[in-house]
């Protein structure tokens, strides 16, 4: 149960400021206005499905890709933080997550729940990478359990942001959007700068032993 608790928590803490459900609200709002209620509600539960379930297959295949490769946890780390650190850099000088071939795809795609909203808005390379990097805090079946929950937890928040969007608009406004972006994304940095860090800090270690 230990193990549990402490890998859901930090499956969460870590997620949020990288899946980021309240500021990606207004985004969401703002992709789905033309769409009736029934579909805004739709396109909203599928992408936050779509997007735990990106992060699902993540952590549990992830370990038999890297070991299919070749590529350590450590390698993973470094790698990983540098797209992490790399997503939250866009998110501090406010850069979309979508390139404008995507959002010009956006306007005219029917169905947007699994491009763009899960991947890349939501699930993107960076909450990819770190999904299989939690893996180097623990590893049991606990912890595995942890790390589940913990993303079934942030998929139901996302849900519930898209579902009231409309009102984190009304509340936060462009500016206060704009605002909780470049605080999360000073989260998302220190979370990347960290995974360095410790992956550089272990090749050293074992270099040295």
């Amino acid at each position: 149960m230990h193990d549990f608790l402490n890998a859901t928590i930090v499956s969460f803490a870590a997620m949020f400021p990288m899946i980021n459900p309240i500021g990606h609200a207004p985004m969401f709002f703002g992709m789905t206005v033309g769409m009736s209620a029934d579909e805004r509600r739709r396109v909203a539960l599928k992408s936050s499905f779509f997007a735990t379930a990106i992060l699902v297959m993540s952590l549990l295949v992830g370990r038999f890709v890297l070991r299919f490769f070749g590529i350590d946890l450590d390698d993973l780390r470094i790698a990983g933080g540098i797209l992490v650190a790399q997503a939250a850099w866009g998110m501090l000088n406010n850069k979309a997550k979508m390139t404008p071939a995507e959002h010009e795809a956006a306007e005219i795609r029917e169905d947007i729940s699994l491009t763009p909203l899960a991947i890349p808005i939501l699930s993107g390379p960076g909450a990819i990478s770190l999904a299989m990097g939690l893996l180097a805090y623990g590893d049991t079946p606990g912890d595995y359990a942890g790390y589940l929950f913990g993303f079934l937890l942030i998929g139901l928040l996302t849900w519930i942001c898209f579902l009231v969007s409309g009102g984190i608009v009304r509340i936060l406004g462009v500016n206060g959007t704009g605002a909780l972006n470049r605080i999360l994304g000073l989260f998302i940095m220190a979370i990347g700068v960290d995974l360095v860090a410790d992956g550089i800090h272990n090749k050293l270690a074992a270099l040295v032993h």
